[in-house]
């Protein structure tokens, strides 16, 4: 039987471009976090929630990662690692 899950999503803005971040909560103390738009999916990046460790990302993007990255643990919260 499926469960519900309560998501959480956060608009970002990195270098000029919005996009829509949901909180996808995990077993762990981690979260996946999607990066998307109104139209697309952009990547998805897990990131401990407790730690701000990055754990790793699904199609990372090219430019503008450790921006995101912090732009995400700002927007949740999440301790930045520096």
């Amino acid at each position: 039987m499926p469960k519900d899950v309560v998501v959480e999503q956060e608009n970002i803005e990195v270098n000029g471009n919005r996009f829509t971040i949901t909180r996808i909560p995990t077993a762990t103390s981690g979260s996946w976090f999607v990066v998307h738009d109104a139209c697309e999916i952009w990547a998805a990046v897990a990131i401990d929630d407790l730690s701000g460790e990055v754990i790793g990302w699904r199609n990372p993007p090219d430019k503008f990662q450790k921006e995101l990255e912090n732009a995400i643990k700002k927007a949740f919260d999440i301790p930045v690692q520096y």
